[in-house]
């Protein structure tokens, strides 16, 4: 079939910042192994599951805010699925719009609030290259702006409250998050350009203080490999090369991993290395038809972007493709001290069964399926999400998300985890 492939989440992001519990009841014994390492659990598991018939938890949407037309305080332009949505203490959720350069705020039952910020380069304002957004436990929102270079801070009815600089040189934050002690952290991404740091080591998870001097770092993260040179005279790109991926659970632990393998470091809020969890999980083949489609989108945004014929060609001719895909997509601290792991699906899944000339999101080469970890690294077992959906951030038993309809009209969606008994 014909597909069209729209371009992932990193790549955007990427285009736009340079110009468990413990096992339920009835489940069958554990089948892998633990062993100390210096210190460290080394946690190697089967691919048999803790998680007997009956044990797995369900989830069920239980709030979805947006629509296709009607009031514009519901309707979304973009939320990446990379930290675009947070919410408070209170329940409130806030959504950062990247199209529109705004926040939304709305109650715990999805009923539109207020509206913060706009677009700009003022006070309060913000550029295109504002996409991340979370709250903190002092009530405070705090929304990073790259375009701009701060994160500005607003209190809760809105207000402007203040900033602290982003200072670009000593790398490029690639991820924020805030952890339960209510640290400002990012990842910071090193590149070969004039001004920007190298960081031949990796990407640090760094910790700033309000004035934006970094005090911290609680993990290194190895050194990722998509981008391979960018500057006016080169660029070169390697598709699915490996790329490291981290979440922060609600004590503040580093949960981390290279994409290429299915080990998982956790460091605690310290920066130590406690525990170390594997999978046997099977990596797929990248096919030629994968590689035609992701060249043929690139060749169309760019096109469409009004790109000079001789720039697409230097982009394109730079783009190569690694042997496989990843191991895993992403990475979700989950309730109860879970982890959460998500399964890739290829072209071959995607496309199986669909229509002739029925578009395919390349998003959606994080599969809906997402193995579960407990909080001892346990493997428990699988469970799917909505099609279409990709979780942002979790509070308790309740996962928030982006979804996306058949016309990829983006909406907001809560689901709650039926833990059962656990």
């Amino acid at each position: 079939m014909k597909a069209q492939w729209k371009a992932p989440a990193f790549f955007l992001l990427l285009l736009l910042t340079l110009p468990v519990l413990q096992a339920c009841g009835g489940a069958g014994a554990w089948e892998g192994t633990m062993t100390d390492s210096a210190g460290i659990t080394v946690v190697h598991n089967t691919a048999t599951p803790l998680w007997g018939s009956g044990d797995a938890w369900t989830v069920t949407e239980d709030l979805r805010i947006g629509t296709i037309a009607g009031e514009p305080e519901y309707q979304f332009g973009q939320i990446l699925p990379v930290g675009s949505i947070d919410v408070d203490a209170e329940g409130n959720i806030y959504v950062m719009d990247g199209q529109a350069l705004e926040a939304k705020v709305y109650d715990p039952q999805g009923t539109y609030l207020r509206t913060i910020g706009g677009p700009g380069s003022g006070p309060g304002e913000f550029s295109a290259q504002a996409f991340f957004l979370f709250t903190d436990n002092a009530g405070r929102v705090l929304i990073p702006d790259l375009g701009n270079q701060r994160v500005s801070i607003f209190d809760t009815s809105g207000s402007l409250a203040g900033s602290f600089p982003i200072q670009l040189q000593a790398g490029i934050p690639a991820r924020w998050k805030v952890d339960a002690a209510g640290r400002v952290m990012a990842q910071l991404r090193g590149l070969n350009v004039p001004g920007i740091a190298a960081l031949e080591e990796g990407d640090p998870i760094v910790v700033y203080d309000t004035t934006g001097a970094v005090v911290d770092t609680v993990a290194i993260l190895p050194k990722g490999e998509t981008l391979q040179e960018i500057s006016q005279e080169q660029f070169s790109m390697l598709m699915f090369a490996p790329e490291p991926i981290w979440d922060l659970d609600a004590a503040g632990a580093v949960l981390y991993g290279m994409n290429n393998e299915f080990r998982i470091l956790v460091n605690d809020s310290e920066g130590n290395l406690v525990r170390v969890i594997t999978f046997p999980a099977e990596r797929k083949l990248v096919g030629e038809t994968d590689k035609t489609a992701i060249l043929g989108l690139f060749r169309d945004q760019m096109e469409t972007a009004g790109a000079p014929p001789a720039q697409i060609e230097q982009i394109l001719q730079g783009i190569g493709f690694a042997e496989y895909y990843p191991a895993f997509s992403q990475i979700l601290a989950g309730p109860d001290n879970t982890l959460w792991v998500q399964q890739v699906q290829n072209a071959d899944d995607l496309t199986e069964g669909a229509e002739e000339e029925a578009e395919v999101d390349f998003q959606d080469l994080g599969s809906p399926n997402w193995d579960i970890f407990d909080s001892e690294g346990r493997y428990l077992g699988t469970i799917a999400l909505p099609d279409r959906f990709s979780p942002v951030t979790v509070r308790g038993n309740q996962i928030f998300g982006v979804w996306a309809d058949e016309l990829d009209v983006q909406y907001v969606m809560r689901l709650t985890i039926d833990m059962g008994s656990a």
